[in-house]
């Protein structure tokens, strides 16, 4: 008899089983006013023993003044599979969260005076992914934007844009319905039925990347107040996806939330 895999065992795997192999992109990170601060070419390359106990990862980054930079990072199985998600090796109070389709989150479990507050939050189809991430400073303030668009091995013949500039804002429109899986801050998972109901909070901003890549965050974390940061896909004229992640009135992650939609 099989014994029954852990959460955090499930979790390394759902992220482990996608996401291996060699992405190539394009980086842009945004001035919170949304001024482009800057843009270059990168290839994150993952790579693992057969039973995806061991991965190395290998950044590597092509700036436009011909600048060529590169990360080194490892991770294991035994050292980094947290009960409260996969630790990445560049920082031991990030975990990751991960869904099954690719889709994921890299984040702070809890926001805490004086500790800088990063996140990015993954949406994926196939061979095609994006992120979408933000900074916030010691004071809670945000200090930058960042969206990441890539693709399995090559960009010759990917489907994104070359478009670099945030575009003016558009209307996602309603009657959006499908499937919202959620992990919890424990990783228990479980599914609801549901439609898209992401309303903007009084305190948040929206960023409309190019290749209809939307995000959503609070202009500045205040500790014990609650606040989620959105993730938004417009994939073609009648598929949606969303990525939630959503904090409590302590500043506890409550859970990550993704959503299917169509219409």
């Amino acid at each position: 008899m099989m014994l029954k895999e852990s959460a955090a065992v499930q979790n390394w795997k759902a992220f482990w089983n996608f996401h291996l192999g060699d992405w190539d992109g394009r980086w842009t990170r945004y001035q919170p006013n949304g001024k482009l601060s800057e843009t270059f070419l990168s290839r994150r390359s993952f790579q693992s023993d057969p039973g995806k106990t061991y991965i190395k990862q290998f950044n590597q980054y092509f700036y436009t003044d011909e600048q060529y930079g590169e990360k080194r990072w490892s991770y294991s199985l035994e050292d980094h599979c947290k009960e409260n998600g996969f630790m990445h090796p560049a920082s031991d109070y990030m975990r990751g969260l991960a869904f099954e389709d690719g889709s994921a989150a890299w984040l702070v479990p809890k926001a805490t005076p004086e500790q800088y507050f990063p996140m990015e939050l993954f949406l994926a189809n196939n061979d095609i992914r994006f992120s979408v991430g933000m900074l916030y400073g010691l004071n809670g303030e945000l200090q930058r934007i960042a969206c990441i668009r890539e693709i399995r091995n090559g960009l010759d013949h990917s489907s994104w844009s070359n478009a670099i500039q945030l575009v003016p804002a558009w209307y996602i429109g309603n009657q959006w319905q499908g499937i919202t899986q959620i992990i919890d801050a424990d990783l228990g998972r479980s599914m609801i039925q549901d439609t898209f109901n992401m309303r903007r909070q009084p305190d948040e901003k929206e960023y409309f990347f190019p290749d209809n890549i939307i995000l959503r965050c609070p202009t500045k974390l205040t500790l014990n107040k609650q606040f989620t940061i959105d993730g938004i896909w417009l994939e073609s004229k009648n598929q949606l996806k969303t990525i939630r992640a959503s904090y409590g009135v302590n500043s506890e992650l409550v859970d990550v939330r993704l959503q299917h939609l169509s219409r």
